[in-house]
């Protein structure tokens, strides 16, 4: 994990927002962070959102031929 001079080079973002954003992360369980350690001690727990529908693209559907998901490719091939 990059800790916080890293990840604000590479987000462009102040050490404020960063931190900001780790309490929401940690509040949604998305990572396991405690405020009073230093940032690259974080664990992360779910690196995906939930609850997103994953639609097929047309190129997916093109080459697939069927009504499948995203997912139906590492399941079926």
């Amino acid at each position: 994990m990059p800790n916080i001079k890293e990840l604000g080079r590479l987000s462009g973002r102040h050490p404020a927002e960063i931190i900001k954003g780790f309490k929401v992360l940690s509040a949604e369980h998305y990572i396991d962070w405690d405020v009073s350690t230093p940032i690259e001690t974080t664990i992360i727990i779910e690196g995906w959102e939930r609850n997103v529908p994953y639609e097929k693209t047309p190129q997916q559907g093109a080459e697939s031929g069927s009504g499948g998901t995203n997912i139906d490719y590492w399941l079926y091939h």
